[in-house]
């Protein structure tokens, strides 16, 4: 069974019901009859809600998951970071892994620095208040990058997404084997393209963390 990971921007084109939603779905329906396997990165990185908020429990995220209907979807989880993953799901990773996906935000965003803290003396922001609205550019670009490491390292086969810049990815040789489709690029593999899709090589997987996240890096 072909596995899709979607990337977190197709929640909001669900919720939202913008263009791409019928397609994303269609997916979602194709998991739930046990046709695909399809995930989605858990993470409080990305997860900005109406008014500016973010949610910060794991809970909290399951909640809204259920209700956009997408309860049954797997669930992939980042590196933890203090503030920046759920508490008790996230993953204790070595620092290649991290190396790994500062590789993917530099891919994704080369004008943009990789840590928050020259992020922050970059553009003039308290290094401390990771939730003000200048921080979320930051945020948002630290999501896309978990949410490809947590694809990549799960050894899953299509990354799903709307963002045009993941097409950034597969042109790098450190990513040749990247495989990123629109959603539906994505449908039309699922019901009728029987091509190979190439595999990247599986990492090796690292351990949960149950009770605790790690500090800001």
């Amino acid at each position: 069974m072909r596995s899709f990971t979607l990337e977190n921007n197709c929640l909001i084109n669900v919720d939202e019901k913008r263009p791409a939603h019928g397609d994303i779905r269609t997916l979602i329906e194709a998991a739930r009859r046990g046709e695909a396997d399809i995930a989605i990165l858990a993470s409080s990185a990305y997860e900005r809600q109406p008014g500016g908020a973010h949610l910060k429990r794991f809970a909290d995220f399951e909640s809204r998951m259920s209700a956009l209907g997408l309860g049954h979807i797997s669930l992939l989880r980042p590196i933890g970071r203090h503030g920046l993953s759920f508490h008790g799901f996230s993953i204790m990773s070595d620092e290649a892994s991290i190396e790994r996906e500062r590789l993917i935000f530099r891919t994704l965003f080369p004008t943009k620095p990789v840590r928050w803290s020259d992020y922050a003396v970059s553009y003039g922001l308290d290094k401390k208040d990771l939730s003000s609205a200048a921080a979320w550019d930051w945020r948002n670009c630290l999501g896309a990058a978990q949410a490809f490491w947590a694809h990549e390292n799960g050894g899953r086969h299509v990354f799903v997404t709307t963002n045009e810049g993941f097409a950034r990815l597969p042109k790098k040789l450190e990513f040749a084997n990247a495989v990123i489709m629109t959603p539906t690029q994505a449908v039309q593999v699922l019901t009728g393209d029987n091509r190979r899709i190439p595999v990247a090589g599986l990492r090796r997987q690292s351990r949960p963390v149950a009770d605790m996240d790690f500090l800001l890096r």
